[in-house]
């Protein structure tokens, strides 16, 4: 029998859960995207593969421009060579463009997300963060909870990458485009090497002395041939398609970064505000009051009819659960 002057001891109380700010700290694993350097591997394939076309291909580039020039001396140039690298330079520059844009968005990204961690407000981020992709994507995630409860970021990262990768398709029509300038400065060549050998048989029959005019006309216009067939798969086929495809690997890289700290991060809060936002609301209807069975309020945005009963006090921007 227990001591009657003994007093009774309190129950145990429960155990503490577990933080709930999971979404707030940093992780090694989801900044990831920071190891990488978009610019850097850029130059490093830009030196490498202009190395390569360089010890490979450079007298032959060179003889092409030089034997453009000496057949437009005598009016018979084509100028295919001088063309396929003046659209070559074009699509470099444009390429390193794209990749300093990616490059600029993904440490733009890391910043940013830093910088929400310390806010801990979607709202506060929203109003003062510069626009970047990563910004842009969670406006738009926060536009559609205003409207819908059933919140997905699936068709919006589709449209995003769709977006970005739709930037790099002037680089890939470029390559394309070198690859038939060379297949056209070789039909090129062929003509003229026929109308050489013309000229030879016809000074052959003739017995004067233009035959070496044809035999050189008819060698200019091999050149021209292989000439511009290499030039174009190297410079079109090889170097614009590594670099293209560089891009694009930085781009689903970048896109695939943002959709994860987007579900990592934002997505979980505004899920739950819309499930308390749908409590709340129900709740109400339960009491007769609020708006009609069917009206959906996610979070909410004005269409016309009001409720006359306060949203609840848990604010969907608000980065702890």
């Amino acid at each position: 029998m227990p001591d009657p002057q003994t007093p009774p001891q309190a129950a145990p109380k429960p155990a503490k859960p577990a933080s709930a700010n999971i979404h707030t700290h940093a992780s090694r694993r989801v900044d990831r995207s920071k190891a990488r350097r978009p610019m850097l591997e850029w130059c490093f394939y830009a030196v490498g593969l202009g190395a390569l076309v360089v010890l490979v291909a450079g007298r032959f580039i060179y003889e092409a421009v030089q034997n453009d020039l000496r057949q437009a001396a005598s009016q018979q140039g084509t100028y295919i060579s001088i063309i396929i690298l003046t659209l070559f330079g074009f699509a470099v520059i444009k390429n390193f463009f794209d990749i300093r844009f990616i490059h600029r968005q993904a440490r733009l990204t890391d910043k940013q997300i830093d910088t929400l961690r310390q806010t801990n407000n979607i709202y506060v981020f929203l109003q003062n963060s510069d626009s970047s992709l990563f910004r842009d994507h969670i406006d738009n995630l926060h536009e559609i909870f205003r409207r819908d409860v059933n919140i997905s970021q699936d068709n919006l990262v589709t449209l995003l990458q769709s977006r970005l990768l739709a930037k790099t398709r002037v680089v890939e029509f470029c390559s394309s485009i070198l690859v038939t300038l060379g297949l056209v400065g070789t039909i090129i060549g062929l003509i003229q090497s026929a109308g050489g050998l013309t000229e030879v048989f016809q000074a052959m029959t003739a017995e004067d002395g233009s035959i070496m005019q044809g035999v050189e006309s008819a060698l200019g216009g091999m050149g021209v041939a292989f000439y511009t067939t290499l030039m174009g798969a190297i410079l079109g086929g090889v170097c614009l398609r590594l670099l293209s495809n560089l891009v694009d690997a930085n781009i689903e890289h970048t896109v695939s970064h943002i959709a994860e700290l987007t579900e990592i991060y934002i997505l979980p809060i505004l899920r739950r505000a819309g499930r308390i936002n749908e409590e709340h609301q129900q709740k109400l209807r339960e009491k007769g009051i609020g708006l009609p069975q069917g009206v959906p309020i996610p979070g909410t945005v004005a269409t016309g009819q009001t409720t006359t009963a306060p949203m609840p006090a848990s604010a969907p921007e608000n980065l702890e659960q």
